[in-house]
């Protein structure tokens, strides 16, 4: 029997894009670990790392292709489902401007060579693209206003902070490779602070937490930023020297009032200043933000006041300080024109990502006639997910490349089975979380028949005749869209180790040469004004807020076991959710662990089990978010279609609700 070691790369959209080894014997996966060459996730992968072998060896996992035929999906003979696709193309460009077709793609599975689908769309005439964020544009954005570009520290770099404020992220659950270093900062003496509404592993594992009102995150920030002035902690030589605007900034902060603050952020404020007063005479400090922060109306403004916070106090460019979200790193390393093909399209349309139903329904110059959805679940991970399906349904021909019979793929009239990222080779940019690029050897075949998401593209494009889709492998690919990083990366070396990204600063910004105008950190900046933004941060209130018929927040955060709704391809039986209450506010509604209830939204109503947490704050639930829609689940058909305008950011957490036993 043969047995060997292939180094390959998880895919998954996640902070951490895990450095694999995978242990093969005679041509099956037996094993997958950590690369040890990479400092950061080489160790351990988390649990959704070592489910990779399970879902490709799934029970359910598609096979052969699917047609609807009389109201039901039948199996299909790979000629006959991509000969009607192409057939659907045909007749979709003769009748209709290209820009009929909407394409959906999000980051189910990652990796360069995916990005190839968006050059055969635009080698078919140009269609309908998605633009918005449904994950991270809001804070993306506001650090564009505020650095340039986002840069965030090393992991590694914790192990040098005397302090570490996690602010909107629980990492033991979803980016779980930057905990040992934040626990062996705490062994070094270095103070942990967790700011979230919800209890979590993180909080847990905190000196301290804070319990924020969901949303109120920015003016937290701003008022500590007043703290500061006050007591003169600012750090005013690295402010002249670095940063423009911060008299505007000044002016803001200094007209809060405390008592207000307090009433806002749900948190008393002499707890406030404390950390204020703490953060402001601790150095170096981190600060470790997360996604939802930044999933509401205000999120864009809300991670431009912590930058502000991170400024004022001169810990940017500084080792074991900053305030880390993103990290893009990878711009100059592939070569997008040819990956994407933008120049190819005649006809150029957007929709934005959390109007994805919206906009089916409403758009008539075309109106949507063909959906192509590849790597991505909007009919259960969009927002008003009902609207969603709606509009599916009102759309004459829905195609869908997954390995499971998807909320998404149930509702389409075909199904193309899709290799798993095991079975192809790729590679991987680095995440927000580290530096370091993969490539993704193939580690084992595919069940036969299975194609690729690439080798689908290569059929349709032979059935239509795509002369500007080039009908290359995956590794000619890979060859020719590597070309800008060749010299600085050994392509022939990455395949056998991960890889960092060469010539980046060990801190970020350490050389206070920020990607803004000014080239300085902008408190103020003309970018966000000529935008249509507020040119400085500031606390801006929610949309929407807790009432005497929804008197409830509700927050509905990333389940460990599962990438969104991926993984409960595994999850047998139904997928009810289970709503998280505070056992004294079930008590005051006469309820009891265990108990079938309702939980209601402006939108409509979901049922729930009900489950008492004694951590969880009287005036919010939890209810943790992926379960699919056709086995009782899909709680975003209670999330209306909400967005940040900062980045067009979906506003998942901006959600307030009723619960009632039914």
């Amino acid at each position: 029997m043969e047995k060997k070691w292939i180094s390959t790369a998880c895919t998954l959209d996640c902070w951490d894009s895990c450095s694999i080894r995978a242990f093969v014997e005679d041509g099956q996966v037996k094993k997958l670990v950590g690369n040890p060459e990479n400092p950061v996730t080489g160790h351990f992968l988390c649990e959704k790392g070592y489910k990779h072998i399970k879902m490709r060896n799934g029970r359910k996992r598609l096979i052969k292709p699917l047609i609807r035929e009389a109201g039901a999906l039948r199996e299909a003979s790979w000629e006959e489902a991509l000969d009607l696709v192409a057939e659907k193309l045909l007749k979709l460009r003769k009748d209709y401007p290209t820009s009929a077709l909407l394409y959906i793609s999000e980051f189910g599975n990652s990796g360069v060579v995916k990005k190839a689908d968006q050059r055969f769309f635009n080698a078919f005439g140009g269609v309908t693209m998605p633009t918005g964020s449904l994950c991270a544009g809001a804070g993306v954005e506001a650090q564009r206003y505020d650095f340039g570009k986002c840069l965030a520290h090393e992991p590694t770099d914790y192990l040098n902070s005397r302090m570490i404020i996690v602010w909107g992220r629980n990492p033991v659950t979803t980016g779980p490779h930057m905990v040992p270093f934040i626990k062996k900062a705490q062994e070094n003496g270095a103070r942990l602070v967790t700011i979230d509404p919800l209890p979590s592993e993180t909080a847990a594992m905190s000196d301290l937490h804070l319990a924020p009102k969901p949303g109120s995150d920015g003016l937290l920030a701003m008022y500590m930023i007043k703290v500061l002035i006050e007591n003169n902690l600012v750090d005013m030589d690295y402010i002249e020297k670095n940063t423009i605007g911060f008299h505007y900034l000044k002016e803001a902060v200094m007209e809060l009032d405390k008592n207000q603050v307090s009433e806002v952020t749900g948190i008393p404020y002499g707890d406030i200043e404390d950390l204020a007063l703490e953060y402001g005479s601790t150095k170096p400090a981190a600060i470790v933000l997360g996604f939802g922060i930044q999933r509401y109306s205000n999120g864009g403004d809300t991670v431009r006041a912590i930058d502000a916070l991170g400024a004022v106090t001169g810990n940017i460019g500084k080792s074991g300080g900053g305030v880390s979200y993103n990290n893009s790193v990878s711009q100059g390393l592939i070569d997008e024109d040819f990956l994407k093909g933008t120049g190819l399209a005649k006809e150029k349309r957007t929709y934005d990502r959390p109007l994805l139903g919206d906009f089916i329904l409403t758009e008539k110059n075309p109106p949507v006639r063909f959906i192509y959805t590849a790597r991505a679940n909007p009919v259960n991970q969009g927002m008003d997910i009902e609207k969603i399906l709606k509009a599916f349904k009102s759309v004459d021909f829905k195609v869908t490349l997954d390995m499971y019979l998807t909320d998404t793929a149930a509702a389409s009239d075909v199904v193309l089975p899709v290799k798993h990222p095991l079975e192809e080779d790729n590679i991987v940019m680095p995440p927000a979380n580290h530096s370091y690029i993969n490539y993704c050897n193939k580690v084992v075949e595919s069940p036969e028949g299975v194609l690729s998401e690439l080798e689908i593209l290569n059929e349709l494009a032979m059935r239509l005749d795509l002369g500007s889709f080039p009908l290359l492998s995956p590794e000619k690919w890979i060859e020719i869209i590597t070309q800008p990083m060749r010299g600085k990366i050994d392509i022939e070396l990455l395949k056998e180790k991960p890889l960092k990204v060469p010539g980046l600063l060990d801190i970020p910004w350490s050389d206070s040469r920020f990607f803004t105008p000014s080239g300085k950190f902008e408190f103020y900046s003309e970018t966000a004004k000529d935008e249509g933004f507020f040119p400085t941060a500031g606390y801006r209130g929610l949309e929407t807020e807790v009432s005497k018929e929804f008197p409830l927040y509700l927050i509905t955060p990333k389940l460990r076991g599962s990438l969104h709704s991926q993984h409960f391809a595994l999850v047998e039986g139904d997928h009810v959710p289970t709503v998280h209450i505070n056992s004294t506010k079930a008590n005051e509604l006469g309820m009891e662990e265990g108990d079938t209830v309702s939980v209601s939204t402006q939108m409509g109503s979901i049922k729930a089990i009900l489950k008492l947490d004694e951590d969880i704050l009287p005036d919010r639930v939890k209810i943790y978010q992926g379960g699919w829609t056709r086995k009782g689940g899909g709680i975003n058909r209670i999330i209306p279609e909400r967005y940040s305008r900062m980045g067009m950011h979906a506003a998942y957490y901006e959600l307030v609700c009723r619960v009632e036993k039914e």
